[in-house]
Parts: structure tokens; sequence; C-alpha cells
């Protein structure tokens, strides 16, 4: 019985023994592996459609496979892509128009320039409105973006809406990104509609304040500056970074 019994702890030392050895190669597997940087793209469409979908996920991509380094990215809503990158759950955040004012932002911003936005100021063609002197007039626009402006703009939360109310001469202008102003306007036929820049902004990227975000802005300038450099950049990202136009 003694016997039996030695064998039994024996065995059962050795069974430990192999888990033990087993875990510790799973967690070398798991650090092995693990990606160099983490990335969040905040879902839109064109931008982020999906995991595997938009300009902003091939851009991602094309940083990886430019700079020899693993990226683990999700596309997720903006706000939590946000939070994600603010709280340093994730190494990056894309895309961010760049704010006027840096002072109390939980964040920081890329050296690197991703893509432009143009701000169009539209007017309804019975009344003019001079884009420089636009303090005390009825301007709208979407609510996101109301700290992107240097005077009192009224937050809308319907674009359609606040379109279909300069055409009809219920506001004096409305401000926002043509790409999402513009197909509006046609699809309604709001012919009492004029246009004109407003001003374009830079987009960014967006890192973590303090850790290794100077570490991270400099590997994202040098694979950007590679991807620029063999015309790859301007593949990706010509089709959303268009020139105002008339």
């Amino acid at each position: 019985d003694i016997v039996h019994d030695n064998v039994g702890v024996t065995k059962m030392k050795q069974r430990i023994l192999r888990l033990a050895v087993l875990g510790a190669l799973a967690s070398f597997s798991i650090a092995a592996t693990a990606a160099d940087y983490k990335a969040s793209i905040a879902q839109m469409p064109v931008y982020a459609e999906s995991q595997d979908k938009g300009v902003l996920v091939d851009l991602v991509k094309a940083i990886a496979a430019a700079s020899g380094k693993s990226i683990e990215w999700q596309v997720v809503p903006f706000a939590r892509s946000m939070s994600d990158v603010e709280s340093g759950k994730v190494d990056f955040h894309m895309p961010l128009i760049k704010p006027i004012d840096m002072a109390k932002a939980n964040f920081g911003l890329s050296t690197e320039t991703i893509f432009h936005v143009n701000f169009v100021l539209y007017t309804n063609k019975a009344k003019a409105l001079d884009v420089n002197k636009l303090a005390g007039a009825a301007v709208e626009t979407d609510s996101a973006h109301v700290a992107y402006f240097p005077f009192d703009i009224k937050p809308s939360t319907n674009l359609e809406s606040s379109l279909k109310k300069l055409d009809l001469g219920r506001i004096d202008g409305f401000i926002f990104a043509d790409a999402a102003s513009d197909p509006i306007i046609k699809t309604n036929n709001l012919g009492n509609v004029k246009r004109q820049l407003y001003k374009r902004f830079d987009v960014k990227i967006i890192l973590p304040k303090g850790g290794k975000s100077a570490a991270t802005d400099k590997f994202l300038s040098e694979a950007i500056k590679k991807l620029r450099d063999s015309g790859q950049f301007s593949k990706i990202m010509d089709p959303i970074d268009r020139p105002y136009a008339d």
C-alpha cells in the first residue's frame, strides 16, 4: 500500500509539473505573439465600416506593413474609441479634427496630419453673409463640432433639418463638412443654398498623454513618411482628402 501511495504521489507530482510547463509555454506564446501597438478606429461610413473595411483600416494595415511592426486594431463607436485612447487602453486613435484649443484636452496629437476636412459655409442665396463676420448671425453646425468655432454657434442634431431651414431662410448659415452636407443638398434639391469655404481643417491621430506617446508618435511619423515616399499614402488617402471645389 505504501508503495502504491508513493507511486500515486509521484504521478501526481509529474502531472503538476507537466501542467506548470504547459502553462509557462502558453504564457510565453501569448507574450511572443502580442501586438507591438494597439489602435482604435472610430466606426464611420467610408472611414471604417467594419474590422476589415474602410480607408483608415487600410491605412493602419499599411503602417504595420511599412514599419514591420504588428498592430492590433478595433473598430468601435467614436466615443468609446476616444475613451480608450484617453485611458491608455490603446496606443492611438483615429481620426480627430485638430481642436482649436488643446489646453483642456485629455490627449495628445500626432505630428503627422493624415487628411483634411473642408468645412463649408452654406448660406441662403437671398441673404449675403460675410465668412469673416459671423459673430451674431444665426449659424448652426453639427452638435459635436461646436468647439471648433471662435464665435457662438448653435448645435444641430440633424444636418438635413438644418439645411432645409437654411433653404427656407429660417437661419442665416450652416457650417459643416462638405462630404456630409453636399449630398443632402443634392438629394433634397435645395436650390436656395449657396456655398463657400469656411476653413480646411487638419485631421490628426490621437495619442494618450504621457507614457510612450512620444515613441508612438515617432513610430507613426516614420511609417507614414515611408508610405508618402512610396506613393502608397496618397493612393489610400486621396479618396477622402479632396481639395475644396466650388
